[in-house]
């Protein structure tokens, strides 16, 4: 099954080569779930393991792989030093070892790492409740890298990339990477999902989702 969208608008603060990697083939991944994931704590720079969906997910991403890019030799393969995403990375490209980017690396979300929503809730009851949604959480995290130093490191990593690439990384990167290469302001990238066992094509602007019978959670 494919799901498709289309070029929102300019996402400003990218501009040095955009063009030319935007029109070039760059698949995402996300990782499967994790043991945190599943207990609603944001992870940012720590980690916790796959659980078995997480790990049929990286399957299904093997397989998604297989049919849309037989041979991976045209495509450089890039991951996050996370543990999570070298395991999802392991399994889903199939032995093929990917060069680890430490700008990868998911967003810091300081203080907020390891908690649940009650228990951001009990510990920091007025900010926890003056965020709206998950970008909120993110940039006004204590302690936090917040989203403009993480746009600056991917922008970076963009800039070095020549060629078509795979990339195993997390939620909130593989978001501001799609902004980067679609022309998505960020705040257009509060109403987008980043679901795990989907690998997100983009190619000229546009991205699609390309999807497996099963083992896909948002």
């Amino acid at each position: 099954m494919v799901r498709t969208r289309h070029r929102r608008a300019s996402f400003r603060q990218y501009r040095q080569r955009g063009a030319a990697v935007s029109a070039a083939e760059i698949l995402l991944l996300r990782h499967g779930e994790t043991e945190w994931n599943r207990e609603g704590r944001i992870q940012g720079s720590k980690d916790s393991p796959l659980t078995e969906l997480g790990l049929r997910q990286a399957e299904q991403q093997a397989r998604i792989l297989a049919t849309h890019l037989p041979d991976l030799g045209g495509h450089a393969c890039y991951a996050s030093p996370l543990p999570r995403a070298q395991r999802t990375a392991a399994i889903a490209l199939g032995g093929v070892g990917p060069v680890t980017d430490a700008r990868l690396r998911e967003l810091d979300c300081g203080a907020w790492e390891g908690l649940t929503p009650a228990e951001r809730a009990a510990q920091f009851p007025s900010l926890a409740a003056s965020c709206k949604d998950d970008f909120d959480l993110y940039q006004n995290a204590p302690g936090g890298e917040g989203l403009e130093k993480l746009t600056l490191r991917l922008r970076s990593f963009l800039d070095d990339m020549q060629r078509p690439a795979i990339i195993v990384a997390h939620k909130v990167v593989l978001l501001v990477l799609r902004g980067l290469l679609t022309g998505r302001d960020i705040p257009a990238l509060h109403n987008l999902t980043s679901p795990q066992g989907v690998v997100i094509r983009l190619a000229d602007g546009q991205e699609t989702i390309l999807t497996g019978a099963d083992c896909v959670s948002s």
